[in-house]
């Protein structure tokens, strides 16, 4: 899904939509998360992917449509195809995680005490980076493709001076608003986009994002606002727009639906795997919480019982174990406990490169080897090209992506933990956009 970000729609299908309608998602999809709660409603519980004898035409379709705005998305909502997890059918989707992927805070930066429901990128976003001095119209009509386009020689990837006239680094709040905050990320092997402009300099244009300062940054509500706004705003642009359905609606908070029945029973003192899947790509990095159920479901709560890492991360395809691939994080320089919020929580990196160079530059190595279609279409356009479903396996931005594929994780349940009801957070701090991304399911853990 692209041309200047890529999202995932649902209209009885899946479809692509531009800039003004839709930014980046993502969402837990095990354990099953509170967010998923209109996953049980038509006509999210019945679209299924690829089709079948059951399933037939835009009930299990993907396509696009481009140029959706705020207005027809009222009308049609949105929803987060996930992995159906059917080894049998290892590309198989459903869409019963609902609307799990629009339950985020959106105009969030490091240096500002709350958000503005808003503004996705603060004083930026009409940058744009040219290769070897040339821009992406010069290299589609040349027919120049980039060799490398996830991590080019120093040099070679540099924003466009003509752009930066229009660039102003700053929090999203005036400075009385403000707490004086910034950035404590700028490890060039934590950053994910535009990871080739020194930390604090004029290039460095996301400063401010939330994943600069992990955990710093304010949010509407821990468990996510339906659409990313606050309660009263209407559907808005950049992703913040819901489907009102007979459950929920556009800026209800996360941490005031219903509890679920619990969605995973875990001991004190082992690990268990956690996933989410990216369904358009803002970069940045993510961390896992959990909070008592009968406690406020704030970030005081969540951040008293921050949860540690375990052993490497891996990309799942399907749910399919035996496909999947492991990397080292720690390595890597991809895990960092300094510099964060709660102070030693332990958060990872997004380990997706989101390629969208043409404005946001060099970004990072993917895990898996990339087939040479998947790099070549990256030339194109700037990477605002539109996608095409599964053309990418583990780099992109969202529909070049196969829904599929889904981040896990191991983490510890600490020792001594009291049994009881607890309910787990994720949280993705994004890098591209002022955005954060959360879900929150429902767990009990015992002796």
């Amino acid at each position: 899904m692209v041309c200047l970000e890529r999202g995932t729609v649902l209209l009885f299908m899946l479809s692509a939509t531009r800039f003004a309608a839709v930014a980046g998602h993502g969402a837990m999809t095990f354990p099953r998360s509170r967010n998923a709660y209109d996953g049980t409603l038509a006509p999210w519980s019945s679209w299924s992917y690829p089709c079948d004898r059951t399933h037939q035409g835009d009930n299990c379709t993907i396509t696009g449509v481009v140029g959706v705005d705020a207005k027809h998305y009222a009308q049609i909502g949105g929803a987060c195809p996930i992995s159906a997890h059917d080894l049998h059918a290892a590309g198989k989707l459903d869409a019963s995680n609902g609307q799990a992927c629009y339950w985020f805070s959106n105009g969030c930066t490091v240096g500002c005490n709350s958000c503005d429901g808003t503004t996705s990128h603060v004083g930026h976003g009409t940058q744009r980076f040219l290769y070897k001095g040339m821009n992406a119209s010069t290299l589609q009509r040349n027919r120049i493709t980039i060799p490398n386009p996830f991590n080019p020689p120093p040099g070679d990837m540099v924003m466009d001076p003509d752009a930066m006239s229009k660039i102003q680094i700053k929090p999203g709040c005036t400075e009385a608003q403000g707490n004086g905050q910034k950035a404590t990320m700028c490890s060039k092997s934590l950053r994910t986009i535009n990871t080739q402009a020194k930390c604090g300099s004029k290039d460095d244009i996301y400063f401010y994002s939330p994943w600069r300062y992990p955990g710093a940054a304010p949010m509407i509500d821990s468990c996510g606002s339906a659409g990313g706004r606050f309660p009263g705003q209407p559907i808005g642009e950049a992703g913040a727009q819901y489907r009102n359905t007979t459950l929920t609606k556009q800026g209800d908070l996360g941490s005031t639906l219903p509890p679920m029945p619990s969605q995973a029973t875990w001991k004190a003192g082992r690990s268990y795997d956690v996933g989410w899947t990216v369904a358009a790509n803002h970069g940045g990095g993510y961390a896992y919480r959990m909070a008592p159920l009968d406690s406020p479901l704030n970030e005081a709560a969540f951040g008293k019982m921050p949860l540690d890492f375990e052993g490497n991360s891996a990309l799942r395809w399907g749910g399919n174990r035996a496909s999947q691939v492991e990397f080292n994080s720690t390595e890597r320089g991809w895990e960092t406990s300094d510099g964060t919020v709660p102070q030693g929580s332990m958060w990872r990196k997004n380990p997706i490169p989101p390629t969208l160079w043409g404005r946001e530059g060099a970004t990072f190595e993917p895990v898996c080897k990339e087939s040479q279609a998947c790099i070549d279409s990256y030339s194109i356009d700037g990477g605002f090209q539109q996608g095409v479903y599964g053309i990418c396996k583990c780099s992109g931005l969202g529909e070049d992506l196969p829904t599929s594929l889904e981040v896990v994780d191991r983490v510890v349940i600490p020792a001594g933990t009291v049994p009881g009801r607890y309910v787990l957070q994720w949280r993705w701090d994004c890098e591209e956009s002022d955005q954060i991304w959360a879900s929150c399911s429902d767990i009990t853990i015992t002796a």
